[in-house]
């Protein structure tokens, strides 16, 4: 649950459901804006995690909100789609397809950080940051507690599509 939600922080997967950005340049680009894969071999999961066998995420900036998709198949066989549009004013926007979370809070920290709050009946269960590689080619969202933001253990990694 918590990958999926954290994955899908950010994603939207497919071109004829999100415009499609050129990667971020500079510091005003959003970390989570393209396409993404999973890179299996450079992702840590802590205790607990749902193991994904592969997840693509896809997110898009359109009218002042990022729109995010992320597709994942776990261990088990299992797909899921999670979506969600949301701005990055912290205010709360519903939340499809990950099971246990209604809603997420985005917020930028900063131009090169996006940070993400998960919640299930306006309680808040997971959170993590996202950010982007110097030379765009990596994504890493690290999990982190959603009350006092101390980093977790959980690293997922995504190369650029």
């Amino acid at each position: 649950m918590r990958i999926t939600a954290i994955a899908f922080l950010l994603a939207y997967a497919s071109t004829s459901e999100a415009q499609r950005l050129p990667p971020p340049t500079g510091p005003i680009g959003i970390p989570v804006a393209g396409e993404w894969r999973l890179n299996l071999a450079r992702t840590h999961y802590g205790p607990g995690v749902d193991v994904r066998r592969s997840e693509r995420l896809s997110c898009a900036v359109e009218e002042s909100r990022v729109r995010c998709v992320i597709r994942s198949v776990r261990t088990n066989g299992q797909e899921l789609v999670g979506r969600f549009a949301a701005a990055l004013d912290g205010a709360g926007s519903p939340v499809t397809g990950i099971p246990d979370v209604d809603e997420v809070q985005l917020r930028r920290p900063s131009n090169t950080l996006l940070d993400a709050t998960f919640l299930s009946r306006g309680k808040a269960v997971f959170g993590y940051r996202a950010l982007q590689s110097e030379d765009g080619r990596s994504l890493m969202i690290i999990s982190v507690d959603p009350v006092s933001r101390v980093a977790l253990t959980t690293v997922v990694v995504y190369d650029r599509r």
